[in-house]
């Protein structure tokens, strides 16, 4: 039996203007920025992605490399003078390539990160023809490397606020032993009482800002246990009151019909700390903070859930603060009044606890937060399946 004859692969090479057509297909859907510009610096030819990267067309050298950005004109206008000093030479046949990386004024004004390399092209007898330029948008790359600095920032930070919260820890644990001592052998009416609560207060807010540092080291030994979240606002009430100031009215409205949570008790008390110090700090004078408890669903499952209603009457938030409530380190305060820690460290702990957080916030109209904690599920024991003694006494066994 014949075989059929293999048809022929034709050598796109050899076929008049194929070669120039695969170049130009290249040049129109590379996702890179290309352009050419003569000798003079005039601009020869683009691509479409350099249009859609820098949102409009270059007419020549010095128009691209004025979209390069920085951080004030006399940076930006050393940058174009240097580049240009190069581009010189480059033309000159001096050098054949030269490349830097630098921000770029993107399309919809949205700045972009980009790569730009410029090359010198030779005719056959070796003489400088025209100059190529590429311009890669690196914008991912350049923020996950930001990414990953921040990261390492932090960690370092974590470890060195590990160690000097430890120590902090034991200065502030003799600070407050001696002024229960103090306030033990001191009658209910004398003046000093008032100085040695003042100064326990604050002993009682440093110790607060350790756990914090604590936990954002990790080094904080959680102890998880069911427990009522009405129990804990109850016995943090007065310390909530004497943080807040008498000008700022504390107002709490507990639901007698919660369910049980797991969580660690001295982690509740940093959210209830650390909220109700943000919304102090949001209220110029005189103002209002209430704390609420009700039953509700955890966003996006459905599951029972105990819910933290903390709102106040301060100034309120607009979008951009909004979304970045929860950043490390970020604080509207002035410089020497806030960390920055304190609800990155909320967030943080409602997260490893299972749980969400809502904000709503208008500037004027005060700032609403909702704390969202999942619920004890428990099982009834029935009668022929009841735990062996000593078990579970009471029957209700968690899942």
């Amino acid at each position: 039996m014949k075989l059929a004859a293999r048809a022929a692969v034709p050598d796109y090479n050899t076929m008049p203007g194929e070669s120039e057509w695969r170049l130009r297909s290249v040049f129109e859907a590379s996702a890179i920025g290309m352009a050419t510009f003569d000798l003079s610096g005039r601009l020869l030819e683009s691509n479409p992605a350099l249009a859609r990267m820098l949102g409009g067309s270059v007419e020549n050298w010095s128009a691209l490399q004025a979209r390069g950005l920085s951080q004030d004109e006399t940076g930006k206008n050393e940058a174009m003078a240097q580049n240009a000093a190069i581009f010189c030479e480059l033309l000159r046949g001096e050098r054949d390539s030269y490349e830097f990386e630098r921000r770029f004024g993107g399309a919809g004004g949205s700045p972009i990160w980009g790569h730009l390399r410029a090359a010198l092209i030779r005719d056959r007898s070796g003489h400088p023809a025209f100059v190529t330029a590429m311009l890669e948008d690196i914008t991912g790359r350049k923020r996950a490397e930001e990414q990953l600095r921040e990261a390492e920032k932090l960690e370092v930070i974590g470890r060195l606020a590990g160690g000097i919260a430890h120590d902090f820890n034991n200065l502030l644990t003799g600070i407050l032993l001696y002024c229960d001592l103090m306030l033990s052998g001191l009658d209910a009416n004398d003046p000093l009482r008032a100085h040695v609560n003042e100064i326990r207060m604050a002993g009682e807010q440093g110790a607060a800002l350790t756990q914090q540092l604590l936990a954002i080291a990790r080094k904080q030994v959680l102890k998880p246990r069911p427990i009522l979240l009405n129990d804990v606002i109850a016995s943090t009430r007065d310390l909530l009151r004497r943080l807040i100031g008498e000008p700022i009215e504390l107002v709490t409205t507990l639901a007698p019909d919660l369910g049980t949570i797991v969580a660690d008790p001295a982690q509740l008390r940093q959210i209830l700390l650390n909220l109700v110090l943000n919304a102090r700090d949001a209220i110029a004078e005189t103002g209002t903070i209430t704390i609420r408890t009700r039953t509700g669903t955890l966003p996006g499952s459905g599951q029972p859930a105990v819910v933290l209603v903390l709102s106040d009457t301060g100034c309120g938030m607009d979008a951009q603060t909004r979304a970045r409530l929860f950043e490390p380190f970020f604080t509207t305060k002035q410089q020497g009044h806030g960390t920055g820690l304190g609800l990155a460290t909320v967030q943080r702990i409602v997260t490893e606890n299972g749980g969400a957080i809502t904000v709503e916030s208008e500037p004027g109209r005060g700032t609403q937060i909702e704390v969202f904690l999942p619920e004890m599920q428990t099982i009834r024991a029935v009668p022929d399946q009841l735990p062996d003694k000593g078990s579970d006494p009471e029957g209700d066994l968690p899942c």
